[in-house]
């Protein structure tokens, strides 16, 4: 009996030191759907080497001969141009994450671009393909604790990445991010491009939190290489093997 009465005095010791601890001991100390900060991807600028397990980049034979003859030189970023959505996210430069209870705003470092995702509930317009957008038109919507970004409507001359995977105006990007943890976000896309590619692919990237401000970077304030560029041959180095090319 003595023992039986000890236990409950223990358990309801326990439950008074838990009701008297503050509410943020008890809660986790930051909000799944709260992005907002500095962050930097894990600066795989090479998307082969981020497919998801399964995942496969097969080019339609337009595609694959615009990747063989591929000039490197032609970079859009050689000449100032915006990034796009996916370089500007898994570049070199950090970006900035700020949102509202109708918007998400990305505000990149790197020529000082932005994307706004319209979290709202509107469609994408109607004409949204008369007039492509280097960042194209995103809306977004939560599913659980999970933003899933909708784009299209994209600016053709971006590159996907920094090794030359181009895409038409007809890329369909889906994304989803997902807090991982306070300085963690995982942030996935699917590429969808029946121009350029078979079937649709995943890649995935962690971006991390940078405790640092937004510092502009433009290009075209000291940009002196581009009257120097020389036709350089790429699409066939060594991530050949990482592609799947039509027979």
């Amino acid at each position: 009996m003595r023992r039986h009465m000890f236990g409950i005095g223990v358990i309801s010791f326990v439950v008074l030191i838990l009701a008297a601890l503050p509410a943020a001991a008890q809660t986790p100390a930051w909000d799944p759907k709260d992005f907002s900060g500095m962050w930097h991807a894990d600066a795989q600028r090479d998307i082969t080497t981020a497919l998801l397990p399964g995942e496969e980049i097969s080019f339609t034979p337009f595609g694959a001969e615009k990747y063989r003859n591929l000039d490197i030189s032609k970079s859009p970023a050689n000449t100032c141009m915006p990034s796009g959505v996916q370089r500007s996210i898994h570049g070199a430069f950090p970006f900035m994450i700020s949102h509202s209870k109708d918007m998400v705003a990305n505000i990149f470092e790197y020529q000082s671009t932005y994307r706004l995702i319209y979290t709202d509930g509107r469609p994408h317009p109607e004409d949204i393909y008369d007039y492509p957008l280097w960042f194209g038109h995103s809306i977004g919507k939560w599913e659980g604790n999970v933003l899933v970004v909708d784009t299209i409507g994209f600016e053709p001359r971006t590159w996907m990445d920094s090794e030359g995977l181009e895409h038409s105006d007809k890329l369909h990007l889906t994304e989803w991010f997902e807090r991982t943890g306070p300085d963690s976000i995982k942030w996935t896309a699917q590429v969808e491009d029946t121009v350029f590619f078979t079937k649709p692919f995943k890649y995935s990237e962690v971006l991390t939190r940078q405790n640092t401000r937004l510092m502009p970077a433009y290009c075209m304030e000291n940009e002196r290489d581009s009257p120097h560029m020389l036709p350089t041959p790429g699409g066939l180095h060594d991530r050949k093997d990482r592609l799947k090319f039509p027979n």
